[in-house]
Order: structure tokens, then C-alpha cells, then sequence
């Protein structure tokens, strides 16, 4: 049996998808009526083969599916030779399971196939495949192996009597439960079933297809989750259902399996580079090289312990991190409740979630009560969040992502719960296993996607080339010495030492040394990494996405003020902004006499407070108030109190409030007829990215009627409310507030009749959420931190391209960007919008205002009126704005893009800079639109809203408390966006130290190759030593060294570092070094033999051989070796590039220090060694005036190879690639320059500009001058 097996063919570039960006795949088809994702390959392949088919079809993780069958007569005829081949052929067939695959099975429909050929295609490039084993199983025996795990190693064998027992004391059929799309359960006799990266794909008999086993939920109605009777006791699954539903979806474990010493001892030895070590060691042993056989030998058996080792670690660290259990109380309906292992539960459970909180071991949907729960584990944002139950409705079907504030995800920490009375807090599991929000997380960290980075993909062709040219050599050699009639073991032997010259032993811990040491680098600056490899990409960003609130902007945002709305006359009027919110009550009662009001309680201005202080998710954790930044700002300044009363307490809440806020008026206040005041919330509906409001039910004590507010965006505010309490100047003024950069937030109020608990907590929002009454504004300054501008300017001038991304509102969003330079002060923003009144709607474009932000403590000025004139081109010639314009788009008119302009996204992604409410969906839609057009992306983040963006984009760096968060590749603990220059910083001298090594390796195979056959045409070698001086001692300790160069610390350069290796720079240096060392070497070796004391080193030995006798020291081994030392040092030195991706040299002392020392040492070996060293490297000293000709060439060789790499190829072939010829004749693949190019030479888009006087302002009367002088007193 073959085992089952991943594979990742990185050569095999596939051409299955189009090369249109916007093209879908041509694996159309529809979805099969279970729900699973197959399709004959007939409607879609050329190859006719009806055994092919798709799983998943149209997601993700889409993948090709063959049956195959085994075939005892090719499965003989392959053993057969496994066996006469010693284990070679079963070797290769490891590396290559496919081929063991074909060659031992035939193809075959899938239902009575034994195993299956998955093939995945990774990044529309990779061809990735995964070999499992079909696992056929009766309802019986499936029950059977699941309870063998429950019963000791006794009862084993009773199993099945066990079961049938237990299935005959209960009601229950004996058969298997598999799900369908919409919630229910198909009863079944048997399941045919495999899995693939930790999740079951389970055969559906009526559509003839496997298809990945789902969570419960998603796709459904809401109704469909609930249990209305889960509070007495009525719902949930019986025992025997439970141990039904755990033998389909398996066992509640998220498993990472950590192998043994000797299999990881086994899976590294058949490495193909290791398989490689082992046969060179052999041929050196056999050539005689002992001590250069032992000591390579030592450095692999030295790299297989720490790589066995560190991934016993990792495997180990992971293990213990998702690894957990609990006991978790379950209804078993009939009013029993049964304490159970979280390990037992299975999608479909109802539990019980315990008032002090707990763990989740499984993704559950909040059925009743309310939970305050933190997510760090899984976002890394910190701030605990607020669960409540999910809506029952049928026209609402469940989405995790968008139902996430009614889901309990495993992994979090529910901190605490609320509920009324003693009533239970309930939950309905939905997910287990890898099926959960953390079993996907930990998938992913096992199955990662193959990295598409150019330096990797190159590496490997270029190593192809080394291997090539080592062919090439060894069949030149053998072919040589069997024409000289030279056929003995030893020379045989020696040519295919050539083989193993080629290909460097410390190639892989060469690579790897760079990456370590940058991922230390980043983690003493408090930036902490969990893909190391995603360290190289960083240093290629061009293009960097940022969130506002929290990431340029200070997380804690400072109020300026409210703008309350007051009915004047009848009329609601806004009343000037006021910066004390607590003085709403007395501000109120300078008002009586003209609002006809005879309750104070029910004025507007008073109710903003009231929803101020009440429209909120805080919550008190161990005696402190926490909760989103935005919501306790807004409490605090309210000067009102929030209590979390004991169960005694809440009796005069009719035990409908877990929570309570308090306001007690001082004295002055009391005098305005406002006495102590009791709030209790009794139900919360939490904020939602994709509604952008939140809201509260609430109600005062000794009051009869419930209080709805509703607090959120403007523009969702003023959408839900009753148009007649508008003011009229709403608009100009919500303008005036977001040109000048204030995040403004909007209120709105309804009244609701007294229900009963169950009513209240069965009411939907959207029942409420309609005719409400508009409060006000709430005015929050949005301060840049500190260095926000600063670190800008730095991308900027480093050609970096910089975004905004941003939920918040789009004039804010502009002022921001121009307060933080994001956006030039001669820079024009384009504001892109849509005629909803034409379908398909019309695209328009216009100037947006340069507003400057006036944050005085004066009454706002009133806002200017615009009106669009006319339409004009942007100019793009004229000096004032040099020729850049941005767009700035919200998420309804990326939407409208999407949909009816899919033309249009390039230009937009290309000229976008600013991206104002926008979903966390549509963050990482764009993140990739910007990848699709050629940008290496970055993106800096919370880690909250930002995760799908974080992990899409080549380097996601989230701003978090946490050391490491699963959200994103990197995290950084300082709340700071000096970070992602750093991280930009870093990568760029790990991506330069990489190709420095790699270029220092393969020069060094080649110097080595050159000398060994140029010392092969003359009968002789390099000896044991010298092999071991330069490979163990030369080249370990300077490529040990070489990473620990640290980053250019000044500004960013302009460029990045090259990607390819096969680009001219780097396989130019390597063409013109190579030629200059072979041209070194040949001239020593001609000059020598030009020498009047000079004899063959044939004449010598009488025509022998030296790899016969093992006797290399010659004069023409001297003048080889002796220039050979100077190029194996100093290449080093010239591929070690300093300014302006990493410091000079001569800061790494180490490096510094190493290339002293065997200069020194290599010079003493060359002039005057003493008669021990002499004997041990095998050197034939000439006379003394050669020994130092020899150190003649090796000092022309020196400056040869700096002025090289300093001149020709650092300036020279570099300047070539920017050259308007060469762009000609090898034009730049980024789709992102062609668009640029287009929007250059075009007269897109036609903008309407602003122009105008402001009309004129209407009187406020003297109602609002006596309320501003108020203000002003107070």
C-alpha cells in the first residue's frame, strides 16, 4: 500500500486557468444537488476521460479527483524491480508517488475505486497532489472503531456487541447520519469516505461524487439553528444520535501529529539532497578522501539532528497549542442534562456555556444569552468583543463571517456571561475538528501553499544549470581517460567526484542562515514572525495597504464634541456643537421655553446622552470598564456610571438587566428637574461591519416604556431615520465635520411598548431599526500618531506606493490622508461615484475640496455649499499638482465596479489611494486586485477587520499586544507604523544576503570545478585537505558569517533588490567572474609550466595517475590551488554588498574577522608552511620568487572580482536594465506599469471640479444664540 502522500511540483507551471485576470476558470459546471462540488471532465478537459472529476468546484481549495483500482500484475511486475534495484526504484517512486500510483494501479470510476489521485492547482501555477486511501465502512463497523476509542483494551473485541446492545435498548436505527445542504440528515447503511488535509470527503450514492463534509449552518435559515425549547431541557441530541453524528464527522480534536526520531530520521535520509551527500561521501571514501568524506559527513549528520530536532519542536509547540479538552455540559433533550468530554461533541449539540466562562473547544452559535469573549488567539485584537444570540429568521441564511458576533469560535475565551434571571446561557455547536475557525488556522500552518516568489523558482533552475555543467564535465572526463586507456576504479571514481563538485554540501544551511538571522533581527525589534520564508517577499513590497483607526491614526480617539438636534418650533433644528457632553441636561433646560416638552427626559439633546451612555458593548472585567476605544471614550465623557449588579440587584429590573448604567445630577443639575437615573440594557445588537451600526434596548426604572437608540455611521444613521426629523443643513454639515478630518458618529432613538423577556429576546433588529429619530453627531478627533507622517514620507521617497483602507467615512478619510501626506499638498483626489438612477449605474467623477481642519474651541464655521459647474480634464502637464491625481472610492462604489465595470478595477487599483467604507471582504478583495496587477503587497493592520487582508497580502503585519497572532505573518507589539519600513528594511537585506549567498555558493562550485578539471588534464586532483581546508573551514565559516550584515540604516533606497537570478546582473557576474577565475587559473598553470626548474607531474609518477596513488602535490597543483585560495576568500567579500540594502562590510566583525584570518592563514601556507602543514595539504613549494608570482595573480584576481562587482555589475549591467533599449527589448512583465502608461497618454476620467460662493447661511434666531452663549460659559 502506497502512502498517502503530498507533492508540490514547482517546475510544472500549468496553463489550466487564462491568463485574463478576469476570466473565470474553465472548470465550469453546476453544483450537484447535495451540495457537492463534481463535475464530469467532459464538460471541461480535452482528454475525454470520464474518470475524472472535480471536488470543491468553484472554491478555494478546488480539486481534480481519479479513482484508481489496484492491479496485481503491474503492482507484481513493479515490486519486482523495487526489489532488483536494492530500494532504489521504491526511492524514487517516495519522491514521485504519482508514478508509484500508476504504475501499481489502473484507473477507474470513482465508486468502486480504491484510492484517489487529487490534483490541486496552487496560485493557478503549482501542480500539488495528494494520494489517498478510500475507507468503506458499514453503519456497524463505523460505530465500532468509534467506540473502540471510548472502551479500554479489554472490550475491544466485544465492540460490536456492544453496539448492537446499546442500539437495541434505545429507539435508535442503526445507520449513519450524512448532511445535507440545508441542516438536515440523510440515514444511511454504510459511508464510503477519505480524507485530505484533515477533512472527510464523504461519497454520496445519488449524485455519484465525493464532497467535503461541511459544518452545520452555513447556508441555511438562522430559524434552522435555533431551539426554541433548548431553555427547558428539550432540545439536543441523544446519546446514541451524538455517537452517530461522531462516527461521520469524527472525533472533536484538532490533531497534529508529531512523529517519531526515526521516522523523521528515515524521511530525511531519502531527501534527494541527503541521498546526494551520502552517495558523494561513499565516492570520497573510495577515492581516498577520508577526512573531507568524515567531516562532511559530521556537518550532514550535524544539519539532519537540528533539522530533525527543530521540527520535533515545531511539531511539538503546535501540538501544545491547539491541543486542549474540557468538560462541557450538553441537553440530551427530555429535560436531561449529561456532562460530556468537549472531545465527544459533534455539530448539532446544544451546550451550555458556564457563567465564569470558558474555552471553546468547538465553532457554536449563540442561541440564548449574552457572552463577552476574547479573540486575541484568533485576530490578535485584544479588546474583548460582545456575543449575542443569533436572529431567528427563515429569510436570513447563517454566514459565519457575517453572522461572526452571534458565533462562539473555537479557540476563544468566552470571559464571562449574561442572561436574565437563572436562565441558562445556550449554544447550538456548528463546527468541530479542523472544521472550526482554529482547525483551519492550524490547517494552513500544516498545508501551507507553495511559495510563488522568483528568487526560489530561480534557484532551483539555476542549481539544474550547475548540475548540467557538472554532466557535461563528467562525461568529458570519462570520455577522456577511456580514449588515454585510463579505466581503473579510482579514475572512474575521480570523475564522478565531479558530479559532487558541482552541487555544494552547505548549499541549504547557507540559504537558511540569512532568513534565521533577519527573523532574529525583526524579533529584537519587538516584530515578530511566523513564516520566515514571507521574510524575502517583504523585501520586494512596492505597495503598502494601511488601515486607518489604530494603525495611522491614535487607537484611542480623543471626543471634540456633540452636535445635539433639538425641535424648535417644530422644526428639528442643530444646535452648535458643545464639548462637554455631561452639560447636555443643563444645556437642555436654557431651551424649556421654547421646545413644547413636558418631560426634560424626552428632549432630544437629553436623549443623545442617554444613548451615549447606553449604545455600547463595555463591560466590566475584573473590576475594570472595557470595550471598544470609540465606546469608552463616548461613556467616560458622559460622566455616567456602569455597573454589573449581583442577581439580587437586578429584581428591580424585572431581572431583564445584566447591565446597568448610573447618573446621579450634581447639584446645579438637580435644580433643572433631573433627579438620579437607572438605565438597564436589556438587550444588545453588536456593531456589524457590513450594517456599520450597532444598537441597544433599554429601559429607565419606574418607566414602563423601552428606549431603542441606534448608533453608527452618518450616512446608515440618517438612512433608517424618519426624513421630517432631519435638519435641513444636515448634509453641508456632516461635510464641514469629514473634510476636516473628525470621525463622526450619528444617533438616532425610537420608543418600544413593554414586551415580555421572551418577546424582547425573539425581536429582530430590522423590526426595530426603522421611523427612528435623529439625536445629533458625535464629533471624535482622529490625531495622527506621532511618527505617522514621518514614516510615510520615508515610503514615499522610497517609491513605495502607500493606501488607505478604511471602514470609516470618505471625507474623513480624505482629510486624513492629507494631514498625513499620504496625499500631496499639490496632489489632486478624484472622488469616484454612481448615478443610481441608470442601470447600469453610471460611473461619475469629481474634485474633492482641499479643506484645512479647524479644531478650535469656537463654534464651527459654518460649511460652504458646493455646485459643479462643469467638467473638465484633469491636467496632468501643469506644474501645480505634477501630474498625480487619486482616486478615492467607498465599498458601495467598489461594489457597482465589480459588478458592471470589472474593466474599470485596474485603473482604479492603479490610481486608488484612498478606499473609505469598505468591508473586511472587500479589504482583501482589493489586496488581491493590487497583487493581480504585479504590486508585491503589504498590508499593516489591527489584526480585527484586517485578518482576511493580512493573510492575502505578501507580508501582513498586525499591530497587536500579542508576541504572535495567527491573523498575519508578522505582528508587531509596538503600535506603530515604523514597523513596516523596518520589516521592509530587513527583508531587503535578507533578500540581498540570499542572493549573496546563493551567488558566493555557486561561484564557489564553479572555482572548484575549474580547478579540479584543470588539474584532472594534467594527471593530477586536489588533495583530501585541501578539499577540507577550503569546503569545511573557508567556505562554512564565511557563509556562516555572511548573513550577520546588518540593514542599511538610512532612508530607504528608491528600488528594491532584484528578484530573479537569471536576470543580467546576477548571471552576468557570474559569466564574467567565472571567465576571469578559469583565465586566473589557466595562466598560473602556463606560467608554471613556462619555468626553467618545472617537470610534468606525468614525468614524475612515469605516466601513473596521481588518483591512482593518491599523491596530488605538484607544481601544477601549487599554481591551481594557490590562485584558488585568493578567489574562494575574496568573492566573498565581493558578493557581500553593502549600501544601500545593507551595512559595509566592516561592521560585520565577524565576517571581517573570518576573511582576515584565512587570508593570513592561506598567504603563510603559500609562502613559507612548515614542514608538518606542508605534508597535510600536500603542497610541492616552487622556488621563493614563484610562490610570490602566485600571490601576484591571486592579488590581480582580487581587484579583478571587486572592480567587477563594483563597476560592471552593480552600475553597469544595472543601468543596462534601466535603459530605454533594454525596456524595449525586454519590457517590464508588471501589469500596473502598462495601466500607468495608459492613464498617461489619456484624457481619463472627465472630473467635475467645485467652484462657487457658499450660499447664503439661514438665521439660527436667538434660540441658538442663547444656547451658544451657554456654551461658551460652560
Amino acid at each position: 500500500m502506497s502512502p498517502q502522500t503530498d507533492q508540490v511540483a514547482n517546475s510544472s507551471q500549468v496553463n489550466t486557468f487564462g491568463n485574463n485576470d478576469h476570466s473565470k476558470t474553465s472548470h465550469e459546471g453546476s453544483d450537484s444537488a447535495d451540495g457537492s462540488s463534481t463535475q464530469d471532465a467532459s464538460g471541461s478537459t480535452s482528454s475525454g476521460n470520464s474518470y475524472v472529476k472535480y471536488v470543491n468546484l468553484g472554491e478555494e481549495d478546488q480539486m481534480e479527483i481519479q479513482g484508481y483500482r489496484r492491479s496485481i500484475l503491474w503492482t507484481t511486475v513493479t515490486w519486482f524491480f523495487i526489489v532488483i534495484t536494492v530500494g532504489i526504484l521504491r526511492m524514487v517512486y517516495h519522491w514521485f508517488p504519482e508514478w508509484f500510483l500508476n504504475c501499481t494501479h489502473t484507473k477507474c470510476p470513482l465508486e468502486v475505486a480504491e484510492k484517489v489521485l487529487l490534483v490541486e492547482i496552487c496560485q493557478k501555477k503549482y501542480r500539488k497532489i495528494h494520494i489517498r486511501t478510500i475507507i468503506r465502512q458499514s453503519a456497524l463497523q463505523a460505530l465500532t472503531s468509534d467506540c473502540q476509542e471510548e472502551l479500554s483494551a479489554n472490550n475491544r473485541k466485544h465492540t460490536e456487541d456492544y453496539v448492537l446492545e446499546e442500539f437495541n435498548k434505545s429507539t435508535e436505527v442503526l445507520s449513519l447520519p450524512l448532511p445535507n445542504p440545508d441542516g438536515t440528515f440523510n440515514e444511511v447503511d454504510s459511508m464510503s469516505m477519505f480524507t485530505c488535509k484533515k477533512l472527510r470527503y464523504v461519497w454520496n450514492e445519488k449524485s455519484k461524487a465525493f464532497f467535503k463534509l461541511k459544518s452545520l449552518g452555513p447556508g441555511i435559515p438562522t430559524s434552522s439553528l435555533h431551539c426554541p425549547d433548548a431553555q427547558q431541557g428539550l432540545a439536543g441530541l441523544s446519546a446514541t444520535q451524538q455517537q452517530k453524528r461522531r462516527a461521520v464527522y469524527g472525533r472533536n480534536t484538532i490533531y497534529v501529529p508529531v512523529r517519531s526520531i526515526l521516522s523523521l530520521l528515515l524521511l530525511e535520509v531519502i531527501n534527494p539532497f541527503y541521498v546526494f551527500q551520502v552517495v558523494s561521501i561513499m565516492i570520497w571514501i573510495v577515492i581516498w578522501y577520508y577526512f573531507y568524506a568524515a567531516a562532511i559527513a559530521v556537518m550532514s549528520i550535524t544539519g539532519i539532528i537540528i533539522t530533525i530536532t527543530q521540527t520535533r519542536k515545531n511539531q511539538r509547540r503546535l501540538r501544545n497549542t491547539v491541543r486542549g479538552d474540557d468538560i462541557v455540559t450538553v441537553c440530551r433533550g427530555k429535560g436531561a442534562y449529561d456532562r460530556i468530554g468537549t472531545e465527544e461533541l459533534v455539530p448539532g449539540d446544544v451546550i451550555v456555556i458556564p457563567a465564569a466562562g470558558c474555552v471553546m473547544h468547538c465553532d457554536a452559535v449563540l442561541l440564548f444569552g449574552t457572552c463577552i469573549v476574547n479573540e486575541s488567539m484568533l485576530t490578535g485584537e485584544s479588546v474583548p468583543v460582545t456575543k449575542t444570540p443569533l436572529p431567528m429568521r427563515n429569510d436570513i441564511f447563517y454566514n459565519p463571517r457575517e453572522h461572526a458576533r452571534h458565533t462562539l469560535f473555537s479557540g476563544t475565551k468566552v470571559v464571562q456571561t449574561r442572561f436574565y434571571d437563572d436562565e441558562k446561557v445556550m449554544a447550538v455547536v456548528t463546527s468541530t475538528g479542523f472544521l472550526t475557525a482554529k482547525g483551519s488556522l492550524v490547517s494552513s500552518i500544516m498545508y501551507p501553499p507553495p511559495a510563488d516568489f522568483k528568487f526560489e523558482r530561480d534557484s532551483y533552475k539555476f542549481i539544474g544549470f550547475l548540475a548540467f555543467l557538472a554532466s557535461i564535465g563528467f562525461v568529458y572526463s570519462l570520455v577522456e581517460k577511456i580514449k588515454n586507456g585510463d579505466t581503473g576504479l579510482q579514475v572512474i571514481m575521480h570523475t564522478f567526484d565531479l558530479i559532487t563538485v558541482c552541487v555544494p554540501p552547505a548549499l541549504p544551511a547557507a540559504m537558511a542562515a540569512g532568513i534565521i538571522l533577519a527573523q532574529r533581527r525583526l524579533k529584537l525589534r519587538n516584530i515578530f514572525c511566523i513564516s520566515p520564508r514571507a521574510i524575502n517577499v517583504s523585501g520586494s513590497i512596492n505597495c503598502v495597504c494601511f488601515d486607518k483607526t489604530g494603525t495611522l491614526t491614535e487607537d484611542g480617539l480623543d471626543l471634540w464634541g456633540v452636535v445635539p438636534v433639538a425641535n424648535i418650533k417644530n422644526s428639528p433644528r442643530v444646535l452648535p456643537p458643545i464639548t462637554k457632553p455631561s452639560t447636555l441636561p443643563q444645556a437642555t433646560s436654557t431651551l424649556q421655553e421654547h421646545i413644547k416638552t413636558e418631560d426634560p427626559k424626552m428632549e432630544l439633546p437629553y436623549l443623545l446622552l442617554k444613548g451615549m451612555a447606553t449604545c455600547h458593548s463595555l463591560t466590566i472585567i475584573d473590576g475594570t470598564l472595557n470595550g471598544d476605544p470609540l465606546d469608552l471614550k463616548m461613556f467616560e465623557s458622559t460622566e455616567w456610571s456602569l455597573v454589573e449588579p449581583s442577581m439580587e440587584d437586578t429584581n428591580k429590573y424585572d431581572n431583564l438587566c445584566p447591565t446597568v448604567v448610573t447618573w446621579t445630577p450634581k447639584e446645579t443639575e438637580s435644580a433643572f428637574k433631573f433627579e438620579k437615573v437607572e438605565v438597564g440594557i436589556v438587550r444588545q445588537f453588536p456593531f456589524s461591519s457590513a450594517l456599520q451600526r450597532m444598537a441597544v434596548l433599554c429601559k429607565e426604572m419606574g418607566n414602563d416604556q423601552m428606549h431603542f437608540f441606534c448608533k453608527g455611521s452618518p450616512e446608515m444613521i440618517q438612512s433608517l431615520s424618519m426624513s421630517e426629523t432631519i435638519p435641513e443643513n444636515y448634509n453641508q454639515l456632516l461635510e464641514s465635520y469629514t473634510k476636516q478630518g473628525f470621525r463622526v458618529i450619528a444617533l438616532a432613538h425610537r420608543l418600544v411598548e413593554s414586551q415580555s423577556i421572551n418577546k424582547l429576546q425573539k425581536v429582530q433588529r430590522e423590526d426595530l431599526e426603522h421611523e427612528l429619530t435623529f439625536l445629533g453627531l458625535v464629533v471624535l478627533e482622529n490625531r495622527l500618531k506621532p511618527d505617522t507622517a514621518d514614516v510615510l514620507r520615508e515610503l514615499s521617497s522610497a517609491d513605495v506606493r502607500t493606501i488607505m483602507v478604511t471602514g470609516d467615512n470618505l471625507l474623513t478619510a480624505i482629510s486624513v490622508a492629507r494631514d498625513c501626506e499620504m496625499v500631496g499638498s499639490n496632489d489632486e483626489i478624484v472622488i469616484v461615484n454612481f448615478d443610481e438612477t441608470t442601470l447600469p449605474p453610471r460611473l461619475t467623477y469629481r474634485m474633492a475640496e482641499k479643506v484645512a481642519r479647524q479644531i478650535d474651541d469656537q463654534v464651527a464655521s459654518p460649511p460652504s455649499s458646493v455646485t459643479t459647474v462643469d467638467e473638465v480634464i484633469l491636467n496632468v502637464d501643469t506644474a501645480t499638482n505634477s501630474g498625480h491625481y487619486h482616486f478615492a472610492i467607498t465599498g458601495k462604489v467598489w461594489s457597482v465596479i465589480q459588478q458592471y465595470y470589472s474593466d474599470v478595477i485596474p485603473l482604479m487599483t492603479v490610481k486608488g489611494t484612498i478606499f473609505a467604507r469598505m468591508s473586511p471582504d472587500q479589504k482583501q478583495q482589493l489586496v488581491q486586485e493590487l497583487q493581480k496587477m504585479g504590486y508585491f503587497v503589504g498590508m499593516c493592520g489591527d489584526g480585527a477587520n484586517d485578518c482576511g487582508a493580512l493573510k492575502a497580502a505578501h507580508a501582513g503585519i498586525a499591530l497587536t499586544d500579542s508576541e504572535a497572532s495567527v491573523a498575519s505573518p508578522f505582528t508587531s507589539k509596538e503600535p506603530s507604523i515604523a514597523c513596516v519600513p523596518e520589516l521592509i528594511r530587513q527583508g531587503r537585506c535578507a533578500l540581498v544576503t540570499s542572493f549573496g549567498i546563493f551567488s558566493y555558493m555557486a561561484i564557489y562550485a564553479l572555482i572548484q570545478f575549474f580547478s579540479v578539471m584543470i588539474l584532472f588534464e594534467v594527471g593530477t586532483n586536489l588533495s583530501d585537505f585541501q578539499f577540507l581546508y577550503v569546503d569545511f573551514f573557508i567556505i562554512c565559516s564565511l557563509s556562516a558569517f555572511f548573513g550577520q550584515t546588518q540593514p542599511y540604516p538610512g532612508k530607504l533606497f528608491k528600488r528594491p533588490p532584484m528578484t530573479s537570478l537569471l536576470s543580467p546582473p546576477p548571471v552576468g557576474s557570474l559569466v564574467i567572474q567565472a571567465t576571469i577565475i578559469l583565465l586566473i587559473q589557466l595562466t598560473s598553470l602556463l606560467v608554471a609550466q613556462q619555468q626553467d626548474w618545472f617537470v610534468p607531474y606525468m614525468n614524475i609518477t612515469n605516466g601513473t595517475l596521481g588518483t591512482e596513488l593518491a599523491e596530488y602535490a605538484c607544481t601544477e597543483n601549487y599554481a591551481v590551488v594557490g590562485v584558488s585560495f585568493s578567489q574562494y576568500i575574496f568573492l566573498a567579500l565581493a558578493y557581500s554588498k553593502g549600501k544601500p540594502y545593507r551595512e559595509i562590510f566592516l561592521k560585520n566583525y565577524w565576517f571581517t574577522a573570518t576573511l582576515a584570518l584565512w587570508t593570513g592563514f592561506s598567504l603563510y601556507l603559500l609562502i613559507n608552511p612548515n614542514e608538518y602543514f606542508q605534508e597535510l595539504v600536500e603542497l610541492e613549494m616552487p622556488p621563493l620568487y614563484f610562490r610570490f608570482v602566485i600571490i601576484g595573480f591571486s592579488v590581480i584576481q582580487v581587484i579583478l572580482c571587486l572592480l567587477i562587482e563594483a563597476f560592471l555589475v552593480d552600475r553597469g549591467l544595472i543601468a543596462m536594465m534601466n535603459s530605454s533599449w533594454w525596456l524595449k527589448l525586454r519590457p517590464r512583465k508588471e501589469i500596473y506599469l502598462e495601466v500607468e502608461e495608459k492613464l498617461s497618454n489619456s484624457q481619463w476620467p472627465l472630473v467635475s471640479k467645485y467652484e462657487g460662493e457658499p450660499p447664503h447661511e439661514e438665521d439660527l434666531s436667538s434660540v441658538l444664540i442663547q444656547f451658544s452663549a451657554f456654551r461658551a460659559k460652560s
